[in-house]
């Protein structure tokens, strides 16, 4: 193996590439087909959106007639809040976008919690709900779809990356499934 692209190699292994690592992104973008391959025979593929400017590997799916790779990395499943402020903070994204703002796409906490609160059943509760919600926010902070801004105020940044892995395509409908989870559930009088 030539050493060329071991760069980007390693830093994919670590995790997610970002267009600011100037010259392991500059790698990448020059070996791209040869990184490709690299990976293949251990059933990784790479995700590589030039346009946002990120990469990482991730776990190629697998038809049922072909063969199996054991897992490289496990997939972790997303609680209930985590899930639904993943989708929120996509939906936030996919509406900053359409409206043509700035390519760094900001949100206050309160912003979030209100947003979240919408697909929520009323409960009597409010601190514990509210705590419940900040446990979420911290747990995509800890993912790394956020990033916590340092102002007075509680702001985030919403990394782009979070395209990557929340589909836009069903972001509604699974919204939607939230509002009727909400309607089903809320308090008897």
């Amino acid at each position: 193996m030539e050493y060329r692209y071991s760069a980007s190699l390693i830093a994919l292994l670590k995790g997610i590439v970002y267009s600011h690592q100037k010259e392991t992104w500059e790698n990448l973008l020059q070996y791209e087909p040869d990184v490709k391959k690299y990976f293949i025979p251990i059933g990784l593929e790479l995700f590589l959106d030039k346009s946002e400017g990120y990469a990482f590997l991730r776990q190629k799916e697998w038809e049922d007639d072909e063969r199996h790779f054991p897992r490289m990395t496990e997939k972790r499943s997303l609680n209930f809040m985590t899930s639904l402020v993943c989708i929120v903070l996509r939906k936030f994204l996919l509406e900053h976008d359409a409206q043509g703002g700035s390519v760094r796409s900001i949100i206050s906490d309160q912003e979030i919690i209100n947003r979240v609160k919408v697909f929520l059943p009323n409960v009597n509760d409010e601190a514990k709900q509210q705590e419940k919600i900040n446990t979420a926010i911290n747990r995509v902070l800890a993912i790394g779809f956020l990033r916590k801004l340092e102002d007075q105020e509680k702001n985030y940044e919403i990394h782009r990356i979070i395209k990557g892995f929340v589909n836009a395509d069903v972001i509604d409908e699974t919204l939607q499934k939230f509002r009727n989870y909400a309607a089903e559930n809320q308090p008897k009088d």
